[in-house]
This record gives C-alpha cells, sequence and structure tokens, in this order.
C-alpha cells in the first residue's frame, strides 16, 4: 500500500514537473527550434530531460539581465572611471565615426553601439598573432616586465609546461610588490590540476573561478584577456595551454588568431574585467581609477577599434547580430573562420542571402575536430549554405582555433566568439572590431594562406555521405540545440 502510494505520488511529482517545463517552455522567447528540441527531449525521456533543463536548459538572460546592486556598482565604475577615459578620446571617435559614413562599416558601428558595445577608440598600436608561439613569446616577456600590476582571464587554464612557466614569472611579480589578479572558468578548467593556481594564491594573487554555481552550469565565460600595467591587452582565440602552442598530443598543428593592443581601447577592455570581477562574486574593485588611464589622444593617429561583448546576461546578442550586419551589409566578400559552426535562424539566413546577392562569403571550420558532436553537427548545416552561394572550407593541416571575420576590405573582427549558438546567445563572449584596412588585408592574406591547408566541402561530397552519416549528422544539429 504504502509503496503504491509513493509510486503515485512520484508520478504526479513528475508529471507536474514536466507540465511546468514545457509551460516555461512555451511561455520563454527563444529561438523556436531550441524549444522544439527541448520539448521533444522532455517527452522522449521525461525524468532525465527535466532534471537537464533544470541544469542547462533554463533561459538565465531574464534572470541575469540587470542584477540590481551590482549593475549600480558597474554604472558608478563607468562614471567615475571609464567616462574620463573615453571624453578624452571622444575627437577621434566622432572622426572615426564621421570617416564611415557611407561605407558598409557605417551600420556595423552604429549596431554595436546601440546594442551595448563601445564607439570606436583608438589602439595606439596593433600587433596580430596567426601562431601561439609568437603570441606567447611576446605576452611571457610582458609579464616578465610588469611593474604594478597583471589581470589575466582565460576559458582554460590547463597545467603543463606553459602554465609552470608563467607561473614562476607570475611568483617573481608578485615577489617584487605587482598584485595579480586571475579568472578562469571553472567547468572548462575542471579536467585540469590546480596546484599552480593555489600556489599563485598561496603567494598574494587572487585567484577566482567563474560561473561555478549549479545553476550556472550551462554557461561558460568564453573570454581571453591579459593586462600588464594597465597599458596592454592581450585578446583573441587561445587559452593558458602548451597546446595553444604546438597543438598538444592530439593536433599536428594549432592555428589560431590572437591580438595584442596599446592606447585608450585597453581601458574598455579592462572595464570588461572589472565587470566579470564583479559580476562572478568578488568585492575588490579591480577597474584602475580613470586619473591613471587619462590621455588626451589625437584625432589622427591610431586604430579605431571597437569593443563588443555579449553574453547571457546583456540585453541584446550583440556580436551575433554585428556578424548579421557585416554579411548582409557587405558589398564585396565576408570571409570566416570558426572552428565550430551552430548558426541560429537569422545568422544562417543573413550567410544564405548575402551569397545569393552575389557577396563572396567564405566559411572555414577545422576539418580535424576536438568535439565530435558539434563537428558533425556544423555538416548537417552545409547543404543549406552551399545552395545559397557560400564557399566551405575545412582546414586539413591541424586544429583551426582562429574566430575572425573579414568583411570587403574595410574591417575585421577578431576576438573569442565562436559561429556556434552557445557563443552567439550563451557564453561570456568579447570581440574587437578593427576599422583598418591594414588589419583587414593582414587578416585576408592570412586567410588566403590557410585555404593551401584546407580542403573545400561540396555538395557532391554531402550527397556522398552514407545514410548513417546523414542521419548521424542531423541527430548532432538537433541535440546542439539543447541550451
Amino acid at each position: 500500500m504504502i509503496l503504491s502510494i509513493l509510486a503515485t505520488l512520484a508520478t504526479v511529482l513528475v508529471v507536474a514537473a514536466v507540465v511546468g517545463v514545457v509551460v516555461a517552455l512555451l511561455t520563454d522567447d527563444r529561438d523556436p527550434s531550441v524549444l522544439l528540441a527541448w520539448l521533444f527531449v522532455i517527452v522522449l525521456i521525461p525524468v532525465l530531460g527535466v532534471v537537464a533543463y533544470f541544469f542547462v536548459g533554463r533561459n538565465q538572460r531574464k534572470e541575469t539581465h540587470q542584477r540590481g546592486q551590482q549593475r549600480s556598482r558597474l554604472h558608478q565604475m563607468d562614471q567615475r572611471d571609464l567616462a574620463p577615459v573615453l571624453a578624452a578620446s571622444r575627437d577621434f571617435s566622432k572622426a572615426a565615426v564621421a570617416a564611415l559614413d557611407g561605407t558598409p562599416g557605417q551600420r556595423v558601428e552604429s549596431a554595436g553601439h546601440r546594442e551595448g558595445g563601445s564607439v570606436p577608440v583608438p589602439a595606439d598600436s596593433v600587433r596580430l598573432y596567426f601562431a601561439g608561439a609568437d603570441k606567447f613569446r611576446d605576452l611571457l616577456a610582458d609579464l616578465r616586465g610588469a611593474r604594478e600590476r597583471i589581470d589575466l582571464m582565460y576559458l582554460i587554464w590547463e597545467k603543463d609546461e606553459l602554465t609552470a612557466e608563467v607561473t614562476g614569472i607570475l611568483l617573481d611579480r608578485i615577489h617584487a610588490g605587482v598584485r595579480v589578479h586571475i579568472l578562469f572558468d571553472w567547468l572548462s578548467s575542471l579536467p585540469y590540476k590546480k596546484d599552480e593556481l593555489e600556489q599563485l594564491a598561496r603567494a598574494g594573487a587572487v585567484v577566482a573561478p567563474c560561473y561555478k554555481r549549479p545553476r550556472q552550469l550551462n554557461y561558460r565565460n568564453h573570454m581571453k584577456m591579459a593586462f600588464v600595467d594597465n597599458a596592454v591587452v592581450y585578446s583573441g582565440g587561445m587559452n593558458m595551454g602548451q597546446e595553444y602552442i604546438d597543438g598538444g598530443k592530439r593536433f599536428e598543428t594549432w592555428r589560431d588568431t590572437h591580438f595584442r593592443m596599446t592606447g585608450p581601447v585597453v581601458a574598455v577592455y579592462l572595464r570588461l574585467f572589472a565587470d566579470t570581477w564583479l559580476l562572478n562574486g568578488r568585492e575588490e574593485d579591480v577597474f584602475p581609477a580613470g586619473g591613471e588611464l587619462l590621455v588626451d589622444h589625437p584625432v589622427d593617429e591610431g586604430v579605431p577599434v571597437q569593443v563588443l561583448h555579449s553574453s547571457v546576461s546583456t540585453a541584446f546578442p550583440t556580436i551575433r547580430d554585428v556578424f548579421v550586419v557585416a554579411l548582409t551589409n557587405a558589398r564585396d566578400r565576408v570571409w570566416i573562420q570558426s572552428p565550430y559552426f551552430i548558426p541560429d535562424e537569422p545568422l544562417l539566413t543573413a550567410m544564405c542571402v548575402a551569397a545569393s546577392s552575389g557577396v563572396d562569403v567564405r566559411f572555414m571550420m577545422t576539418g580535424h575536430p576536438d568535439k565530435k558532436v558539434p563537428f558533425n553537427a556544423a555538416h548537417a548545416y552545409f547543404g543549406t549554405i552551399l545552395r545559397a552561394g557560400v564557399r566551405v572550407f575545412t582546414y586539413d593541416a591541424g586544429f583551426l582555433h582562429s574566430k575572425t571575420v573579414t568583411m570587403d576590405e574595410h574591417l575585421a573582427i577578431i576576438g573569442t566568439c565562436n559561429w556556434d549558438i552557445r557563443s552567439l546567445i550563451l557564453h561570456d563572449e568579447v570581440v574587437s572590431v578593427f576599422y583598418d584596412q591594414g588589419v583587414a588585408r593582414t587578416c585576408g592574406e592570412q586567410y588566403e594562406r590557410d585555404l593551401a591547408h584546407c580542403s573545400e566541402v561540396t555538395l557532391a561530397d554531402l550527397a556522398a555521405l552514407s545514410r548513417w552519416a546523414t542521419l548521424r549528422n542531423s541527430l548532432c544539429r538537433l541535440f546542439s540545440r539543447l541550451l
């Protein structure tokens, strides 16, 4: 009798939970394909589906946007520290925006700014890296020369020969009185031992994980930033690990894109670091006082750079929207690199419309996957974009981790954001839009060099796939929508 009652009670609770989840899905404002995918899972496997939805399926955007007290502190920080820096570059920014008048970049800049990005601000120097050995050589040199502070943020902090060298440098700098702050993504770094980070914390560094709470497990801080003395910022695709230099044990080589900048643009990145620091439960205000960064900037010097950030806590998927605007406003070409390809409907449509209108749209992704499900899912989208005229290439020389967009010869977008729905909608991501023909030309030339190591995917290749491979790819595409 008791067992019967317990069984009935359990059934009622499961039914109530399923009904609650279904109601939540039906009243959500997300992509319908995402909602349908979750409904499919809930109906197919109710108990596991409800549990999975609780941890990784809920729409946290409306729960996390505008958290009162923290947002108030961030607003005060903007007014006190960042606003004076931007004001000192106001004439440069106005001139940069005026120079875009009548160009395809004008709409990119407008969309980015209206959806929360910065105005174009000056970078006094820009150095691009297309190999990890070059990036880490310069970063380690900058770290060794630090005199006041070092701030580091990475999705993944591994434990290998590179991190051992970085740890040694940071310990030396801490003993010399340099303040060190380190943010890393908790779940992504979970496979790696933390004894080096713990050693740094014992020595005086402040080390903090991001998104560690159970309700946050579906979200990643995917950003990569490194600052030295508030004067230099590094960002792009590379995490803290030896494999980003030599490919590690899994890959022949590792092809990535990163950059180093100096000038007022560093303040915009610092503000984003401080924002992330506070929103992940840290109390210390790590944004430097505005006076430390305040420099009147000449109008005719520097590269105009617009910094864009989007995440589950921002009002708009700003980076996704800028990608759409770049595609739909390009005159000649949009060349894209990303290791993953799981677009949402607006981005997929924009790619197809741009290609159908005669724009040279090319998409390049890795041919050697690190994760099978997203790799297979990407192939399920290839038929749609190939029929519209998009050219698709897979990079065969190693793992391609670069995240770049080159639009005409006017601008380049470089940063951390993949062309997959998680990066586009959920993850904390940051990119820089370089309104500079020199940077765009350099990225275009690198793209052409990468093509020499690529195979082109055609409709004939897709038609030659077995029925099982086609079904596998479609199933991976379906389950890749579960957010």
